[in-house]
């Protein structure tokens, strides 16, 4: 199985939740106070005509064949939100998914996620976040990284984010910052991907519209990798890195019809060590890089959604290879009549490789769906709805075309 990082990571989450961030709005009917608690199950079939996303051609002497399969996945989740008015909140939630191959029960994989987060603003100005999520994989869609795609392989990463910063004056706050993401492969082959991030930074944020902010930030970061492969005594030619970051863009108050970031910059990026293992030379890479998020609540009926990502990848310890990873995509969430609710998405991803040395690979990622869910009751949906994703490549043995068409059924309380 092939597949992007951007397409694969941010498309899939704005496009495949739709269905569910829809019914999410419609929960919350166990209330103690100003406590929610949301508990939830989906149930989803789908026919996928390539489950290996194949391209049907001949590489490197075996044919890439078209494998075709049904798929059910069933969706536990359960969301505790607290209300702080004009404070913030504070979220706990749990999600499952486990997905059963019809013909090809070897393929069965499954992931469970953890997320909490507080969002808090104190009477006397005090700012305090915090968002940590917890995934424990275990599928064959690797990670942002884009490794071993198609083999599944067990792991867990723990991203936290923090900030802590205060408001000044009701027009000026300043804030810190902490960032760390831990990733870990359970079987030692996988010991290239086993690593953890650190991130620091400062920003400074100013109202210039009523509920409106321009910030600029600076970020210092550093990756380590953590584990040795087999017969290695040294690490001493792996590929733990630092980087520099500059950003700016805008930031809305949790009321206002806008939510999410305008987030672009410029990173400057260096490895500790200039050699690999095998004496080949890593190059620093100076690039712009974007992390926008925006959602629009339009109407009381009509929300739409944007996402511009740019980062530079790293693909493992033990290699030079790296690529570039941007992409953009637009979503859409649009209730019909009393219990109809309409969601549509597209998006476009580039991966712009520095390997094969001459022949660099390029990728250009396509996806689309498009969904209709009638609400049965208030806490109880179907759905019917459509994925397409496509991959174009200048080394023809990356290239595919998938097509999911799924039908589900839902309780959100």
């Amino acid at each position: 199985m092939k597949g992007s990082t951007f397409f694969s990571c941010v498309a899939a989450v704005l496009l495949a939740v739709a269905p569910s961030q829809i019914q999410a709005q419609q929960g919350g009917n166990i209330k103690f106070g100003n406590l929610s608690i949301v508990p939830g199950f989906a149930l989803q079939s789908i026919h996928d005509d390539n489950i290996y996303m194949g391209n049907g051609k001949d590489s490197a002497g075996d044919a890439e064949k078209k494998v075709s399969d049904w798929i059910t996945h069933a969706k536990p989740s359960l969301l505790l939100n607290y209300q702080m008015p004009e404070r913030g909140y504070v979220n706990l939630g749990y999600q499952g998914d486990f997905a059963y191959y019809s013909t090809n029960d070897g393929n069965n994989w499954k992931n469970q996620q953890g997320n909490f987060e507080v969002n808090y603003l104190a009477p006397g100005g005090l700012i305090f976040g915090i968002n940590e999520l917890y995934t424990r994989a275990e599928d064959p869609f690797g990670g942002a990284d884009q490794y071993n795609i198609g083999r599944i392989t067990k792991r867990w990463t723990n991203d936290v984010k923090t900030k802590l910063g205060y408001a000044i004056t009701s027009n000026f706050r300043s804030i810190l910052y902490y960032n760390n993401f831990k990733q870990q492969y359970q079987d030692i082959q996988d010991y290239t991907q086993d690593y953890t991030d650190n991130e620091y930074g400062i920003g400074m944020e100013t109202r210039f519209l009523p509920k409106t902010w321009g910030f600029l930030r600076y970020h210092y970061g550093q990756r380590k990798y953590n584990t040795l492969g087999l017969g290695q005594t040294t690490d001493e030619n792996n590929s733990d890195l630092k980087w520099n970051k500059v950003s700016t863009g805008l930031t809305w108050d949790q009321d206002a019809k806008l939510s999410g970031e305008l987030n672009v910059g410029y990173q400057w990026l260096t490895y500790d060590h200039e050699l690999t293992d095998t004496g080949i030379r890593r190059e620093s890479k100076n690039s712009w890089v974007a992390a926008t998020s925006i959602n629009f609540k339009a109407t009381e009926t009509t929300t739409l959604a944007m996402t511009i990502g740019r980062a530079v990848r790293n693909t493992a310890s033990d290699t030079n290879e790296q690529f570039i990873d941007t992409g953009i995509g637009f979503t859409l969430q649009q209730k019909l009549l009393a219990k109809f609710s309409l969601y549509a998405g597209i998006n476009f991803s580039k991966n712009e490789y520095n390997l094969p040395v001459g022949n660099e690979r390029s990728d250009n990622n396509y996806m689309g769906n498009i969904g209709l869910e009638y609400n049965i009751r208030e806490w109880l949906g179907v759905g019917v709805g459509y994925n397409y994703n496509r991959k174009d490549s200048n080394i023809g043995a990356n290239e595919f075309v998938d097509n999911q068409f799924m039908a589900s059924v839902k309780v959100v309380y």
